[in-house]
């Protein structure tokens, strides 16, 4: 942790602004800010179960009850990242090949129009990166 907040302060200190990027140290900062917040956050909450169960099921129960809850939420996030957060195939009825052939003979007939869409939509996605 002391490595991550030395990361941020070196960030900080460099002065983003010379070279370029003026809101890497900001973002960095922001970040670590949340993630120190979120586990502040996840400890009271535990704290609080703790703190509730203690007195109905003792002092052997308490962290059994914790565990059992820090478990459960492991396994779901370990579900999350094995079954929810893969790349879906495309729908059925889309044929790439057919999709870039009519790409390609939209370009051939409409070069110029094409081309100025994409410089307008390169300008408006890059107009956020400075």
């Amino acid at each position: 942790m002391s490595d991550l907040i030395r990361l941020v302060l070196a960030l900080a200190g460099s002065g983003g602004e010379r070279q370029g990027h003026p809101q890497t140290a900001r973002i960095v900062i922001v970040t670590v800010a949340a993630a120190i917040c979120a586990v502040a956050a996840a400890a009271s909450g535990v704290t609080a179960v703790w703190i509730f169960a203690l007195p109905h099921v003792g002092p052997a129960g308490a962290p059994a009850i914790v565990a059992g809850i820090l478990l459960a939420f492991c396994f779901a996030l370990l579900a999350l990242r094995r079954y929810g957060l893969k790349r879906r195939a495309p729908p059925p009825g889309a044929n790439t090949s057919v999709l870039f052939a009519e790409a390609t003979r939209l370009l051939q007939d409409h070069k110029g129009a094409v081309l100025t869409a994409a410089l307008v939509a390169g300008l408006i996605a890059g107009r956020g990166e400075k």
